[in-house]
């Protein structure tokens, strides 16, 4: 790390500063040397936060400059600091002191910037953390710690506490500071050598490790500030089903279907996986099927049950989920799962599938059902859209969107907007670009919602606040329209 000093800057004034630098970047350091122009700080201490236990500063010493006059100008400071000389260089080193005692080795910094050969100010210095003040983070404790207090997800990074994410809400644990060294031996645990190999080479990387009796952790390790940090979500170790999730029985009805696509939609972190899991764990015990799944990486894993379920990961059995679902339709599937419709190519394949007898259950990060439509059709060419309306029309099976809620009493729900295909009605609104009419038709069709019918069915519920429906409606007066039975214009039009 290089730190640049004005004119006014003393040298322990740029450690100082350094300091303060790395740690929120790298962790707490034990050791750290500071160099510029032949001159070198080296300074140690369990909390280089508050105070320097050691300390020694060599420099080249000016011509002429002697180790009778050195030791002279060192005892002027009343510090009590000691000066040898070794080769034409000089090694001051200063008493254990405190950040706050700064001011009083101004006389040290001064009697340096005399007696060295070079300037000291207005340079460019390097920091060099040679050791970092490292703890005992075991993954498989802070594991427990997220079942225990319902954690979905834990972010580890270097120069931070770990931080747990509660009904959406980021907390600090009451951790000590992860350093680059303990990001180093987390890596490790979670995935060995290879994996953090690849997070050094890639500088992102994704796998998942399993915490047995508590979860799979779908681990993504980035680097931030030249240091690794790792984005954790815990995923349960058995799918939960649908009757723990709240999800509408229109969205089961689906699994049972032998043909079309069905997409779950969201932000991240609106529960489309576990969405999608409860769908694919329910078809394993009822249907005598194949399911093949395409993940990046893979998260819930699945027994078979009355299915076979064969799950395959981007990078390690495939090289993408485009020629994962090319692939597939050799593989005698009758259920393919796509973690996310990402680009043209694997939209196309998923159509195809879904055409040609399969039922494919795939994700979009779309905000509701109307957008999601639109954004499969945005990513075709002017030319091809026509064509790519009248395919999508006749293999939608539906959409459902979600948006987490927090529940009274704790937790999350799931608050969801549903369109489902295979109705003339919805079929001739795709075909005819007219997509502004599906927002009626969910309003107006009992086995479909708009996330303002659904919001407003959790209030009366009692399952989450006036407050919270609303932050899931388009906006307050919609949440209102909704609680009066007022059909919107489009809703009262389709009912004529």
């Amino acid at each position: 790390m290089f730190i640049g000093s004005k004119s006014t800057s003393t040298i322990l004034e740029v450690l100082y500063v350094g300091i303060r630098e790395v740690i929120p970047r790298q962790g707490l350091p034990f050791e750290v040397r500071c160099v510029t122009n032949g001159c070198e700080i080296f300074a140690r201490s369990a909390d280089l936060t508050k105070r320097v236990e050691a300390m020694a500063i060599t420099f080249p010493t000016a011509e002429g400059a002697s180790l009778q006059e050195l030791n002279a100008a060192m005892e002027a400071t009343r510090t009590g600091g000691r000066v040898r000389c070794d080769n034409g260089s000089a090694i001051v080193s200063v008493p254990p002191f405190e950040w706050r005692q700064l001011p009083q080795l101004l006389p040290v910094s001064r009697m340096i910037e005399k007696y060295c050969a070079k300037p000291l100010r207005s340079q460019t210095w390097e920091l060099r953390v040679e050791k970092f003040v490292t703890n005992t983070f075991n993954i498989n404790t802070l594991v427990e710690e997220m079942v225990a207090r319902k954690a979905s997800d834990i972010h580890l990074r270097a120069g931070n506490r770990p931080f747990l994410r509660i009904d959406n809400d980021l907390m600090a644990m009451d951790l000590p500071l992860i350093s680059s060294e303990d990001m180093h031996e987390i890596v490790m645990q979670l995935g060995g050598q290879a994996e953090l190999d690849r997070l050094e080479t890639e500088k992102e990387n994704s796998f998942q490790y399993h915490a047995a009796g508590m979860g799979y952790l779908r681990c993504s390790g980035y680097i931030k500030s030249g240091a690794m940090a790792l984005g954790i979500r815990l995923i349960p170790e058995e799918p939960i089903p649908f009757e723990q999730l709240n999800i509408p029985e229109a969205v089961r009805s689906i699994c049972r279907a032998h043909r079309g696509l069905f997409l779950v939609c969201g932000i991240t972190g609106s529960g489309k996986s576990t969405t999608l899991a409860a769908m694919v764990d329910y078809i394993n015990q009822v249907r005598s099927a194949h399911i093949i799944t395409t993940e990046d990486p893979v998260e819930f894993v699945y027994r078979d049950k009355k299915s076979i379920v064969s799950q395959r990961q981007v990078g390690r059995d495939t090289f993408s989920f485009a020629n994962a679902l090319r692939g597939a339709l050799r593989e005698d599937p009758d259920v393919i799962l796509v973690g996310e419709m990402r680009d043209m190519e694997t939209i196309r394949a998923a159509l195809s599938a879904a055409e040609t007898g399969h039922l494919v259950l795939s994700t979009l990060h779309t905000t509701t059902a109307v957008d999601t439509v639109n954004r499969i059709i945005s990513y075709f060419p002017q030319s091809e859209r026509d064509l790519i309306r009248q395919e999508l029309a006749y293999t939608l099976r539906g959409v459902v969107c979600q948006r987490l809620l927090k529940k009274i009493g704790g937790g999350r729900i799931p608050c969801v907007e549903i369109l489902l295909g295979g109705k003339p009605i919805v079929r001739d609104a795709i075909i005819d670009g007219d997509l502004d009419k599906l927002y009626g038709i969910i309003e107006v069709d009992p086995d479909m919602k708009s996330f303002d019918q659904y919001a407003v069915d959790l209030f009366k519920k009692g399952l989450v606040t006036k407050e919270e429906a609303i932050s899931a409606c388009a906006n307050e007066e919609g949440f209102e329209r909704v609680i009066s039975g007022i059909k919107s214009s489009e809703g009262r039009r389709l009912l004529k």
